[in-house]
């Protein structure tokens, strides 16, 4: 990356650290969604992160009593060999014929990235959609969340598995199979955010930093940023 992109993709990352609706409802989850074929962006635009956006709001906030703010990032996988067919070759060692896998290189899979801030206390008092959700998840514990995820200090974590839980069991028709196909992160303000095994800066900073990291042109951006389902201001 040279100077000038380097330039111009701190310009648009402190844009939206300091002019989007993030600097007021700063968010505090990071999800990362890998789906079960590989959708264009398109689908992923029209269907899928709808689909996602009006789960969230109807878990957590039902009634739109409350901001929910949301930034859904696209990015596209690396690319992989795939076999495509087979070939019958001779091996000259041997004399012998067998069959040899083609292998065609094709281009990654989108997924998603989604910086999510939702209302500040959406569990006190939960409402119906959400209890609804619980009798499900903990229907062991009499569907009630156990105790000590009821405690204001492990609401985080309750939050957590309640966002795994909607996304999972109300968008089965295109959400990978794998414990990491949704990965719910919570965000915190005085730690560096790690991913893929590197710090890309503290907090929801660094979140997005990492959103943003195949971004050098403004153009780019705007194709990475899912404009039609994020609801803050980019202008």
């Amino acid at each position: 990356m040279n100077r000038r992109a380097r330039h111009e993709l701190k310009e648009m990352c402190n844009h939206l650290i300091t002019k989007s609706d993030f600097n007021t409802y700063n968010p505090q989850w990071f999800i990362s969604i890998s789906y079960l074929e590989s959708y264009s962006k398109k689908y992923l635009v029209n269907k899928i992160h709808k689909r996602i956006s009006d789960v969230i709001k109807d878990t957590f906030d039902p009634y739109d009593l409350n901001i929910i703010c949301k930034a859904y990032f696209i990015e596209k996988g690396k690319k992989k060999l795939v076999p495509e067919g087979s070939q019958l070759v001779l091996n000259t060692m041997s004399g012998k014929y067998s069959y040899d896998k083609e292998m065609t290189l094709k281009d990654g899979s989108y997924g998603t990235h989604l910086l999510l801030s939702l209302p500040t206390s959406p569990l006190d008092p939960p409402n119906k959609n959400l209890r609804k959700v619980w009798e499900t998840m903990y229907w062991e514990y009499g569907g009630r969340p156990p105790m000590h995820l009821l405690e204001e200090e492990n609401h985080q974590e309750l939050i957590a598995d309640t966002l795994d839980e909607v996304i999972r069991k109300k968008c089965p028709s295109f959400i990978a199979n794998g414990s990491k196909s949704v990965d719910v992160q919570l965000i915190d303000e005085r730690r560096e955010f790690r991913k893929s095994g590197s710090s890309w800066g503290k907090g929801w900073n660094g979140a997005l930093n990492y959103c943003l990291k195949n971004v050098y042109k403004k153009d780019m951006f705007l194709n990475t940023l899912d404009t039609t389902n994020s609801n803050i201001c980019v202008a």
